[in-house]
């Protein structure tokens, strides 16, 4: 975000956007959370979307994650939150939306090397996996949501869903284009029915529903495994 986002918001105006105080907003100005407002005169300040984004984050961070100031502002630093602009408002929800999900906002990438040796992987699996379009290798580095996926997939392997038991990379792309689809059902949705919010308020909303989705497709793929195993024992049961 720059600078030049348009301020027109006064101090009650941020506060009661953000439902964050005013002693914690100067508070967080003082300590370099936020840019410093816009000031056409003396005792005059007008704030703009940018700081609406950022208390958005503070908030959620501290209150849900209990991370602490010096690592949120890390996060503010980061490259990827300073690439979007007031503009942009696909990455700005993209931003916002993946800070309310369990807080996982965007990192550094990683080596290839460096990923394969925190998740047990050979770089030849990775690679295999990346051709497949599972997890996207792009010069050599994945980002933190290819390795959140590694990890996830590592942790399966540790239980016994292994290449052995037919659980290989062809099983897990297949996982891959079967949420790829429901992406695609609900990113098309949620953009018709909530772009008229503005990305902060596009981002709550989102951060709501795929929770409670989550739990319904959960919920959903349960009664669908019984169907199916109920399915199957009376096929293989006596004629």
């Amino acid at each position: 975000m720059t600078a030049q986002a348009l301020a027109n918001l006064k101090m009650k105006d941020l506060a009661a956007r953000t439902g964050v105080s005013r002693e914690a907003i100067h508070f967080y100005l003082r300590e370099g959370l936020l840019p410093e407002p816009q000031r056409p005169k003396r005792n005059v300040a007008y704030y703009s979307e940018e700081h609406v984004v950022r208390l958005q984050v503070i908030k959620r961070l501290q209150e849900e994650h209990n991370l602490p100031l010096r690592e949120i502002k890390r996060r503010l630093a980061d490259a990827d939150f300073q690439a979007l602009t007031p503009g942009d408002d696909l990455a700005a929800f993209e931003y916002l939306f993946l800070s309310l999900i369990n807080g996982d906002l965007p990192s550094g990438d990683r080596s290839l090397a460096d990923v394969a040796a925190d998740t047990g992987f050979t770089q030849a699996e990775i690679e295999d996996l990346a051709q497949r379009g599972v997890v996207h290798l792009r010069g050599g580095r994945l980002d933190f949501r290819d390795v959140g996926i590694l990890r996830s997939w590592a942790k399966m392997r540790e239980v016994g869903y292994t290449n052995d038991a037919g659980y290989d990379a062809a099983y897990l792309s297949r996982y891959e284009a079967l949420t790829r689809e429901l992406a695609e059902l609900e990113v098309t949705r949620f953009l018709a029915s909530f772009a008229s919010l503005p990305s902060d308020a596009a981002a709550e909303q989102a951060s709501v529903g795929i929770e409670i989705a989550n739990e319904l497709i959960t919920r959903l793929h349960v009664r669908a495994l019984a169907d199916v195993l109920r399915e199957r024992v009376r096929e293989s049961g006596p004629s």
